[in-house]
Order: C-alpha cells, then structure tokens, then sequence
C-alpha cells in the first residue's frame, strides 16, 4: 500500500475510533460508568486535583476541542451552565463519561498490531497517549475540581441549617 493511502487510512480509523468509542460511551449507563473506580475516583496522589495546576492545566485546557455535545443527547462540558448541586454533580459524572471514551480511544490503538508491523502498532500507541492523555488528564482535573465545590457546598449547607 503507497504511504500517502496508509496514512489516509491510519487517519480514517482514528476519526472512526474517536466517534465510536464516544458513541459507546454515550450510550452507557452513568450508574455503570461510577463503579468504574479508574474514571470515577480521585486518587491521593492527585491531591484533589491541585496536581493538575501544577502542569499550568488551566493556561491550555480551554484550547482543547470539547465534543460532549456533539452526538445527540451529549452533555457539553465546555462552561458551567449553574451551581446548582445536581447539575454539578451531573457534570461530575459526565467527565468519568469523556474520560472513558478517551481511554477507550486509546485502547483501541491495540488494533494497529492486528494489522500493520509492529513499529507502526506502537507509533500508534504513543500518537493516541499524545492525543488523548491531555483529555484524560483535563477531566480529572474538572472531576476533581468540582468535586471540591459540591463538597464545600454540602458542608455549608448542613450548617446552616436556615438554607
């Protein structure tokens, strides 16, 4: 196969895997996607996502694309749209959503060694990693984030009980 047709290709599935596994995800039932400790659980040493601004997040988060609400029924994540506790809590959930299809995204590059030699598999192992670590690390950071907030707001809530 000439190059310029493989990397045509090569370019083609990774649209298709971008869609698809957004698709699948989607689809999934939230209640699903939180026993899912690996995109629903903040670890220690995240440190509640303040190690995230230590890679300066906030300077370059907002110049990634956001397609949350690009298929029908998707939840944008793009701006808060209210403060209200369940909104948050949904928007919560919905980035353990998105980071699970970038996950799956870049799990799905383990199909280039089906079928190309295995230096191009792992080229495209580290092209997913680069593609979409930086998502994947944007919706801890926000998952986190907001994760704080609606803490603070359920401790200022129980006490004041006039609220």
């Amino acid at each position: 196969m000439a190059l310029p047709y493989f990397i045509a290709l090569c370019a083609a599935l990774w649209v298709g895997f971008h869609l698809g596994a957004g698709y699948l995800v989607q689809r999934l039932p939230l209640l699903w996607i939180r026993r899912l400790p690996v995109v629903s659980q903040s670890w220690a040493w995240e440190e509640d996502g303040r190690i995230y601004e230590r890679l300066r997040i906030r300077a370059w988060k907002d110049h990634l694309p956001e397609a949350g609400g690009f298929l029908p029924g998707g939840f944008s994540k793009r701006r808060l749209a209210s403060r209200d506790p369940l909104y948050l809590e949904r928007f919560a959930q919905e980035t353990s959503r998105a980071e699970l299809g970038h996950w799956l995204t870049w799990a799905l590059a383990l199909t280039f060694f089906l079928w190309t030699h295995w230096l191009v598999g792992w080229l495209m192992i580290l092209y997913g990693g680069l593609i979409n670590v930086p998502f994947i690390l944007v919706q801890r950071y926000n998952r986190a984030r907001l994760q704080r907030i609606l803490a603070d707001k359920y401790r200022r809530t129980a006490a004041c009980p006039w609220d």
